[in-house]
């Protein structure tokens, strides 16, 4: 069960992490067998910004591509799984 009191927008929990790419984050509202692999970060004003990488559904990556909402208050970093294709 992903917490719905999720704070955070991808640029902060990349800078919380140490600014260390590649990482997975997780919207609350997502099913959590879905999740993004945030793999580029552009920062424009903080604490926003763009970000690409790849969705993953049920383990496997697809294209890369922007990802929309990036700076939202709704994101959640994802512990504890390999990436796909490690």
């Amino acid at each position: 069960m992903i917490d719905k009191s999720c704070n955070r927008n991808i640029f902060q929990i990349w800078r919380d992490r140490g600014e260390v790419l590649p990482f997975e984050v997780i919207r609350w509202s997502w099913s959590p067998s879905s999740s993004f692999l945030v793999e580029q970060i552009e920062i424009g004003k903080w604490p926003y910004g763009k970000a690409w990488g790849r969705f993953i559904k049920d383990g496997r990556a697809g294209p890369p591509q922007k990802l929309d909402n990036a700076g939202s208050f709704q994101w959640k970093a994802v512990e504890g799984r390999s990436p796909p294709g490690a």
